[in-house]
This record gives C-alpha cells, structure tokens and sequence, in this order.
C-alpha cells in the first residue's frame, strides 16, 4: 500500500502550489479569531504510534494549560505515511470540528486494531466501524472514502508541510511557524518561554 501512496503524492506534487490550507480543512483546539500567542500545527500520520502516543499522553495537558486559557490554538495536520493513514484522515473529513476531533481520538486509540487490515476492502471496512460510532451512515461514508476534494486536501497538507518545513517524520510540531525540535516532555517549558 506505501509505494501507492508515494506514487500518488508524486503526482500531486506536480499538480499543487504550496499556499496554506484553511483552517476550517483541519480539526482544531481553541481559537484563532483573535489570534492567540502561540499556534501549533501538528503534522501527523494516523498509522504512526508517536503521533497516537503525542495526541493520548501529551496534547490533552497542553490544551488544558495553553489552549484553554486561550493562549495557543492546535492545528491537527495531515501528513499520511502510507494509504491507511491517508484514508483515515480522508474521511475525518466528512465530519464537523468537533466530531473529527472525537473520531481521531477514536482512531489513535485503536491504531493497533483498524491498522491490521490486510487489504483495502478490511481498511475500509475497519474505518466505517469507527466512523458509524461518531453518526455517519453506511451510504454517507462511502461517498466519503470515495470524495476527491478530501483526499486532495489531505495530500495537500503532506505536500505543503515537506516543501514549506522540510518535514520528514512524524510527529513534526510547527509552534508560530518554527520546527519544535524537543522531546514531549519539553514541550510545556518550551511553550512557557513564548509567553
């Protein structure tokens, strides 16, 4: 399935420009009307067990400290590193904010159980699982893992986090447009020292 993806992506690459994608393409914590202090874009795989490990362990302190109080925002990014991940954030897609945040947290928590589809059919079939728990109905999601616009949007993020960040691995935060290059537990101080 990988050597589909990258194939695809290369393609994509021809045909897209690297202009910033809109907030409302992307699940989101907080506000960014007014701007706050501090906005961190998460580029993630949702096949990749540290961007589960980042969205379960870690991320949910720093909205409670940061975001909450209005301080930072969170941008969840895509950038798929294989065809299931690219499918799961595919149909995040056809949900509102709020549901997309509940679906990933959902697919981050049974990553080791949706990703053991041997074809695309057992994906597909493990993903509308997941996805009927959050509302969306059998017709809808098929319409959904089919929707082009979404894949686009999705292959745009990966495209435009390579060519503007230089990007090579995931999880990759992007805190007010710098690569944070610490580990997890650096995070808080580091997002301290912004304020």
């Amino acid at each position: 399935m990988k050597s589909k993806l990258f194939k695809f992506i290369a393609v994509a690459l021809l045909i897209f420009n690297t202009s910033n994608a809109k907030t409302e393409d992307f699940p989101y914590y907080g506000k960014f009307n007014p701007e706050p202090k501090i906005i961190i874009k998460v580029f993630s795989s949702l096949t990749c067990p540290h961007c589960a490990d980042l969205h379960i362990n870690y991320l949910p302190n720093i909205i409670e400290k940061f975001v909450n109080s209005g301080q930072a925002a969170i941008k969840l990014m895509d950038y798929p590193l294989d065809l299931p991940a690219l499918k799961a954030a595919q149909i995040a897609k056809c949900f509102p904010n709020e549901t997309q945040l509940k679906y990933l947290d959902e697919i981050y928590l049974t990553q080791s159980e949706w990703t053991q589809a041997k074809t695309l059919s057992d994906l597909l079939s493990n993903l509308e699982k997941i996805a009927t728990k959050q509302g969306l109905g059998e017709a809808e999601f098929k319409k959904c893992a089919n929707d082009k616009k979404s894949e686009d949007i999705v292959l745009k993020s990966r495209i435009d986090g390579q060519s503007k960040y230089e990007i090579n691995s995931t999880p990759t935060l992007i805190i007010n447009e710098k690569k944070f290059n610490g580990t997890f537990n650096e995070l808080e101080e580091y997002l301290k020292k912004l304020l």
